[in-house]
């Protein structure tokens, strides 16, 4: 391989063979963690619809008296339902 040639690795602003934390718990207090994992959250157009929609049904929550509390999470396995969750118990 000569040196002009292209390696993937280049093509990434990050380290992409930094250490990566698997799982990271709700609860964990670790700043750098939870940083990273903000910080590096991609969030697209479908994501930001349903945000969106998300928190107008919950302004309507807390402005008055319901029973109708809660939110549904769906999706293939791996499709990331679980680091979305997270990702609202940190920004909330």
């Amino acid at each position: 391989m000569s040196d002009s040639e292209i390696k993937i690795r280049d093509l990434f602003t990050r380290d992409i063979e930094r250490e990566l934390n698997g799982v990271i718990k709700v609860d964990q207090e670790d700043e750098e963690n939870v940083f990273v994992e903000l910080d590096e959250y991609v969030i697209t157009k479908e994501t930001l619809r349903n945000i969106d929609k998300f928190f107008s049904y919950y302004e309507k929550a807390i402005r008055g008296p319901t029973d109708k509390m809660g939110i549904w999470v769906s999706g293939f396995f791996g499709s990331g339902k679980s680091h979305f969750i997270k990702m609202f118990a940190k920004i909330s």
